[in-house]
């Protein structure tokens, strides 16, 4: 579908065509024929939704039919032509998100197994979890090349899946889950110290949805928040 999205800092709008995979949501532009442009990939491991049941007013405007994804990766509006739209993406974005984290969660569970039998029966610590769901994120990538080998993708960026240049897109190494990514998807976020990928980010400050763990804290952050204004 070919939907608004709009920057909720600077309410820029633009339109473009969405498409929803198991693992991502993709938008771009048409480049020719039958080939689009990918301007940006998101994961849904690491995104949630807001649902705005009345219109929404950014900067003055007043926007209908609008709902917002919230990521560590990016974090935007869209517009859809009517409510029946919206709903269909809205229902469409929650049922992906549930099913990647039901994933995640029977390969976090799996991960651990692994982890608790080669330390002889102690419990790994909870920066260990939130690793290894970052980490999940290149290890299932490769299900969309076809792959299913359970290794991790190397040719490129674990979060954008673009691959590395050594002019434009330079290969980096997050701090904290040690996977490659581009700077672009490095967090310029918080000025930390380290350089951590969009992913660890999230999961650190708690900003992706699910129940876990993190800097000493539970945090539980819902998947869909609905929200009257």
């Amino acid at each position: 579908d070919k939907l608004t999205k709009i920057s909720d800092r600077t309410n820029k709008k633009e339109e473009y065509t969405f498409f929803l995979f198991s693992d991502i949501l993709i938008y771009g532009k048409k480049a020719s024929g039958s080939t689009y442009k990918v301007h940006q990939v998101l994961h849904l491991s690491l995104a949630r939704l807001i649902d705005y049941l009345k219109p929404k007013s950014i900067r003055g405007q007043i926007h209908s039919h609008v709902f917002k994804v919230d990521s560590p990766q990016k974090s935007f509006l869209i517009s859809c032509a009517d409510a029946s739209q919206k709903a269909r993406w809205v229902h469409a974005i929650v049922d992906a998100i549930e099913e990647v984290m039901r994933r995640r969660k029977v390969y976090l569970e799996t991960q651990l197994e692994s982890t608790v039998d080669a330390t002889a029966g102690s419990e790994p610590e909870s920066s260990s979890n939130l690793q290894v769901m970052s980490s999940w994120i290149a290890t299932s990538e490769m299900d969309l090349f076809g792959k299913g080998d359970g290794k991790k993708l190397k040719s490129g960026c674990k979060l954008c899946i673009r691959p590395f240049s050594s002019i434009m897109r330079r290969k980096n190494v997050c701090s904290y889950c040690k996977d490659s990514v581009c700077s672009e998807c490095l967090s310029a976020q918080g000025g930390q110290a380290e350089a951590l990928c969009d992913a660890c980010f999230g999961f650190l400050n708690g900003l992706v949805s699910g129940t876990y763990e993190t800097n000493g804290r539970k945090v539980s952050v819902p998947i869909l928040t609905r929200e009257a204004e």
